[in-house]
């Protein structure tokens, strides 16, 4: 009896997973464009994409901007290892210091994401990207930092 429980549960359990992930869809596929969706979710999940990514073509210069944002983020970081203060600390005064480069980022990806749109709300579409795709871009920064900072005094304290 106990078993034919576990197995309802589990049942009842995926089921409701499997609504869930249908609505969703249902919910998104409704409110954009599907041609735009497609292109604006790839476009993201390139952006979130962790390491080099080789690609040609206008893509090419927003992925440049976000590579050199976080080369800004990092120097800065690295040439404040002594400033006193926590880790958190260097890594939002990282942050602040290189937000025009993260700004010039923002722009180029919403210009290539605003091109292939058609629609007033794909365009749409394509600013609310950039905003999240920035967004995500200043935070992993943040985090790497944070734990950068960490490491690189730590180390210096062991030597």
């Amino acid at each position: 009896m106990i078993h034919s429980n576990r197995s309802l549960h589990s049942s009842a359990a995926l089921a409701l997973l499997a609504a869930a992930a249908v609505l969703s869809l249902a919910a998104c596929s409704s409110s954009k464009q599907a041609g735009e969706t497609a292109q604006t979710a790839s476009a993201e999940s390139t952006a979130s994409a962790p390491g080099p990514t080789t690609t040609s073509g206008a893509d090419a210069a927003w992925l440049k901007q976000r590579a050199q944002y976080m080369d800004c983020v990092q120097d800065r970081a690295k040439a404040n290892l002594t400033a006193k203060g926590t880790s958190k600390d260097v890594a939002a005064s990282a942050i602040e210091a290189c937000k025009s480069q993260l700004s010039t980022m923002h722009d180029a990806f919403q210009d290539y994401l605003s091109a292939q749109m058609s629609s007033s709300h794909g365009k749409s579409s394509a600013r609310q990207a950039a905003d999240r795709v920035t967004n995500d871009t200043r935070e992993k920064a943040r985090t790497y930092l944070t734990q950068y900072v960490e490491r690189q005094r730590y180390e210096a304290g062991q030597r």
